[in-house]
């Protein structure tokens, strides 16, 4: 599998010409086309995560491709393609992929309140994408790759570091960092490279447009 970074916290897997998308958006960068895109999913309804226009052009390319969100997405559909709601245990396989969906709640931004609803996914039983929160499934217990927060209204460094410790991943990917200039990513993922290095992980982090591929 190849794991593709966008902005912020826009992902693609793709295994065998088949992809996966996360969180499409454009802020300062644009995405590239897309084809062969056989889900989106979408984790949660904010701006950062869910841009209905962007979605719109992937579709486009992609009219086959299906659009899962959590069932509090606003919008029932996006130029004629229904949304399907999934929540936590719901499970999906979509060509070559198995999707397992976890959590149930946004990351609170104030104490205690719940923003809304965020789906996190476990695609092919290896790699895990817990969305806007710091929750984990129950299995894999090591996942092979994990993305990780960076930074938020609702993140700390320190919480991301703690969720590497958690999780020990073999890789740990930092996503949600489009909040941060470039000195202030250097400095979280200092941070989150040396709890990485504590538990044995290869933090790995990439730029938007940029790959790596899973052994």
């Amino acid at each position: 599998m190849q794991i593709t970074k966008f902005e912020h916290s826009g992902l693609a897997v793709d295994k065998d010409g088949k992809k996966i998308v996360f969180d499409p958006v454009e802020f300062t960068e644009k995405l590239p086309s897309l084809t062969n895109v056989v889900a989106i999913i979408i984790t949660h309804q904010h701006g950062d995560h869910f841009q209905p226009e962007v979605l719109a052009k992937i579709l486009e390319q992609n009219p086959e491709a299906q659009i899962f969100a959590p069932k509090d997405l606003e919008t029932d559909e996006i130029v004629g393609h229904s949304i399907k709601r999934v929540e936590n245990g719901a499970i999906q396989e979509i060509s070559n992929f198995k999707l397992r969906f976890f959590g149930q709640n946004h990351a609170a931004i104030i104490p205690r309140v719940v923003p809304c609803l965020n789906l996190g996914v476990v695609i092919n039983e290896a790699i895990v994408n817990p969305g806007d929160s710091f929750d984990l499934p129950a299995s894999p217990e090591c996942p092979k790759v994990l993305f990780v927060p960076s930074a938020a209204p609702w993140c700390k460094a320190s919480e991301g570091a703690e969720y590497i410790k958690q999780a020990k991943p073999e890789i740990a990917i930092p996503v949600h960092d489009a909040v941060l200039s470039e000195l202030g990513n250097g400095f979280n993922n200092n941070w989150l490279a040396k709890a990485a290095d504590e538990v044995g992980t290869k933090f790995t982090p990439l730029k938007p447009g940029e790959s790596m591929v899973l052994e």
